[in-house]
């Protein structure tokens, strides 16, 4: 029997799209905005802000790495062919392409803000060309924009991540998993004086970071060939509980422990609910352009209305995350029915590929 068919057969994955990632993208991002949200919304109490920080930043991001590599993974299985640079072509107008219009609109939007006084610190106003680059690149002026550029360079290395997918072998697809996080774990701190950004995110470093849950994703996908996944979500979210009640006697690994077992016991729990939850798949299928347009912007807009007449600080952060998604996700789905407006958001003017590449 083909890996591919049993894939298929273990776990009901077909070359359709899965309407579980969308379920769990659409998390991720309320995650993302609700990491955002903190520096707007008013001052949460020291329980509240630990709580809620550790609810939307452990594996926000994490999610959008680990689920590009799953699909991957899928898209390799299913397919006998690399076309290297057709897949550069569309990671470029998916990814590079959106990156490049939103840095470049952030970055004027908030030269003009500057020049009319509308800003506390000046960023870009007596700063050098070079400067205001350096820091656009680094995601200054926008948060969030790094991840685009990091996992377009994590693509960019698919030949490598291909091979690592048609291993045979999972016990050396872990081995080499534990290499890279061992090496990334010893070599960062000597790499990263070199490249960090002040009051940015620089991409590469994220790229480094991405690529062990892009693994894990890769991982996951082939596991499938061993073992029917859904079987395991509720020994994960067991696992998961233990961890969080242990972790300040793990030492060291606690953090990277809960992490992780926060990661795959959210995926796993979603690919055991499936489609059941499918008003999330509206908020799923728009995560590019949420992520794209939630902040700054709209989140300082929504947060100035909002603390005008909310004064609990958990409330406050409540509407301001659900106005600013609310908001976020009508813009897109405007944006999208003008003609060509879907280029705005990596879309280009073909609709997605059915393997949601």
């Amino acid at each position: 029997m083909s890996v591919t068919s049993t894939i298929s057969r273990k776990t009901g994955l077909t070359n359709e799209r899965l309407l579980f990632l969308d379920s769990l993208r659409a998390i991720a991002i309320i995650m993302v905005v609700g990491v955002h949200t903190g520096s707007y919304c008013i001052p949460l109490s020291e329980n509240q802000q630990a709580i809620i920080s550790f609810i939307v930043h452990t594996v926000s991001v994490p999610v959008f790495f680990l689920v590009d590599g799953f699909l991957f993974a899928r898209s390799s299985t299913y397919s006998s062919h690399h076309n290297y640079f057709n897949n550069v072509k569309k990671s470029t107008n998916r990814l590079l392409l959106p990156w490049l219009i939103f840095t470049f609109t952030y970055t004027i939007t908030r030269y003009g803000l500057e020049l009319n006084g509308l800003t506390k610190e000046t960023l870009i106003v007596g700063h050098s060309f070079q400067e205001v680059l350096i820091s656009a690149y680094g995601s200054v002026y926008s948060g969030q924009m790094y991840f685009l550029a990091s996992l377009f360079l994590i693509r960019l290395c698919s030949p490598i991540f291909r091979r690592f997918v048609l291993l045979e072998s999972f016990t050396i697809m872990v081995a080499l998993f534990a290499l890279y996080f061992s090496i990334y774990k010893v070599g960062i701190s000597y790499i990263s004086p070199y490249l960090i950004i002040e009051g940015g995110q620089e991409p590469v470093l994220h790229a480094l970071w991405g690529i062990q849950f892009y693994l894990v994703g890769i991982i996951l996908y082939k596991s499938s060939v061993i073992i029917d996944l859904k079987k395991l979500c509720i020994p994960s979210l067991l696992l998961f509980m233990a961890v969080l009640l242990l972790r300040n006697e793990l030492w060291d690994i606690g953090p990277v422990l809960t992490q992780y077992s926060y990661l795959i016991a959210l995926f796993l729990l979603f690919m055991i609910i499936g489609d059941r939850m499918s008003f999330l798949n509206i908020i799923g299928k728009n995560t590019m352009g949420i992520y794209l347009l939630h902040a700054p912007v709209i989140l300082k807009v929504v947060s100035l209305a909002s603390n005008k007449i909310i004064s609990i600080p958990i409330l406050s952060f409540t509407v301001i995350l659900i106005g600013t998604l609310i908001i976020s996700l009508l813009i897109v789905i405007f944006t999208r029915t003008i003609p060509y407006g879907g280029v705005l958001f990596g879309e280009g003017a073909k609709k997605l590929t059915i393997l949601q590449r």
